[in-house]
């Protein structure tokens, strides 16, 4: 029996090692192992880690079907394809267009094209009639909308321009890309159309058709500002002759300086100015006198160019011109420098002698005027008279 008032003494159990000490040593050794081999494989010049390039670290992804689609780094950088379409290229296709197997084409060198806020917007000068202008016009139009939905760009519609020689504008059309219609007549056509217009003289030269003036949505230059098509028949009619004048330039002595030739209705950009001293309004028409100066054998005007507003110079000289020169071809003429652009209105003057519009202000720029009257048209569409003084001056100067 025991006796319980002798002292209990407990011994120890026998100790226990932790179980994760193995695991780290098992680790440890891989991890020497693989460093001496790492080294091994540098020093024959391998790489160790490119394994990590392997299948074994593509990403598949579920495809509409369900089936599984590996891509790669390499596949997506195969795939990437960058597409640039220029004003160049508009200007190429021009030239092979062909609607419903007829050839609609018109010269690269015929055409100005302008490349905006994934839209396409053409001008051309025609000399055509009313009827084939229209179906010309519409063909074109749609011909280009269905090239330029197939350049995988984004492009949204085409507004095609076409004007008279005198750059007023005759008819106008805009077509989206996707879905533009591949055939059909010129009703057809132009009902399908976002938007179009035709000049009121083109329109009455037409006689019966099956179409209105104008229809869809008013068809917009880059700028968003509606492409300016006169509604009503004027009395001096389009201008379907291009011209070639040589105006030979003289001095204040009378000295011949040198002898120019030009020709209208070749060129132009799209743009929203509207002209030198031109409003929206404006029918376009010549001076009272163009009838009479056509009968003279030349047209002696006097012309100075007035920078002094924007601490330039001022200079003047007499040009004898061919009967029917504008005041365009006055200043085109004259000697000095200038950069023009056709619009919409007619030639824009935006630099003379170096001197920019806006290089004085956002409201700075040229005027003219002739005999100390300002001109309501565009300088392309004034006829001088003889005896007439034409007045450049830059106008609006901030400082």
């Amino acid at each position: 029996m025991a006796d319980f008032n002798e002292p209990q003494v407990n011994e120890p159990a026998t100790a226990k090692a932790p179980i994760w000490r193995p695991i780290v040593g098992a680790v440890a050794a891989v991890a020497v192992a693989f460093c001496g081999w790492s080294a091994w494989q540098y020093t024959q010049g391998n790489d160790p880690l490119a394994f990590l390039g392997s299948s074994a670290f593509q990403t598949v992804a579920e495809t509409d079907d369900g089936a599984p689609q590996i891509t790669t780094a390499s596949d997506a950088a195969a795939t990437t394809t960058t597409i640039t379409v220029t004003a160049d290229d508009v200007c190429a296709a021009a030239a092979t267009l062909s609607f419903d197997g007829a050839d609609v084409s018109v010269a690269s060198d015929r055409v100005v094209a302008v490349i905006s806020d994934g839209g396409i917007w053409i001008e051309q000068a025609t000399t055509d009639g009313a009827a084939a202008m229209v179906e010309a016009t519409a063909r074109r139009a749609a011909a280009l909308a269905t090239w330029a939905n197939g350049q995988g760009v984004g492009f949204k519609q085409v507004t095609w321009i076409s004007e008279d020689a005198n750059g007023a504008v005759r008819m106008v059309v805009r077509f989206a890309c996707e879905g533009a219609p591949a055939s059909g007549d010129t009703a057809a056509l132009l009902s399908s159309a976002s938007g179009y217009a035709i000049s009121g003289n083109a329109f009455a030269e037409l006689g019966s058709v099956a179409f209105a003036q104008t229809g869809g949505e008013a068809p917009s230059l880059p700028d968003a500002a509606e492409v300016p098509v006169i509604a009503s028949k004027t009395a001096d009619g389009e201008v379907l002759t291009e011209t070639k004048a040589t105006n030979r330039v003289v001095d204040e002595n009378g000295d011949e300086v040198s002898s120019k030739s030009s020709v209208s209705g070749d060129d132009g950009n799209v743009t929203g100015d509207e002209g030198n001293s031109l409003s929206a309004d404006d029918s376009g028409a010549v001076s009272a006198d163009a009838a009479s100066a056509q009968q003279a054998d030349t047209v002696t005007v006097t012309i100075t160019v007035d920078g002094s507003a924007a601490g330039a110079g001022s200079s003047s000289a007499t040009l004898t011109l061919e009967p029917g020169a504008t005041v365009y071809e006055a200043i085109a003429n004259c000697g000095v420098s200038i950069n023009a652009k056709s619009t919409g209105y007619g030639m824009y003057v935006s630099s003379i002698a170096g001197l920019a519009e806006k290089d004085h202000g956002s409201m700075s720029g040229w005027m003219y005027s002739v005999n100390g009257v300002t001109a309501g048209v565009a300088c392309s569409s004034y006829v001088l008279s003889d005896g007439d003084s034409i007045y450049w001056w830059y106008a609006n100067v901030e400082y």
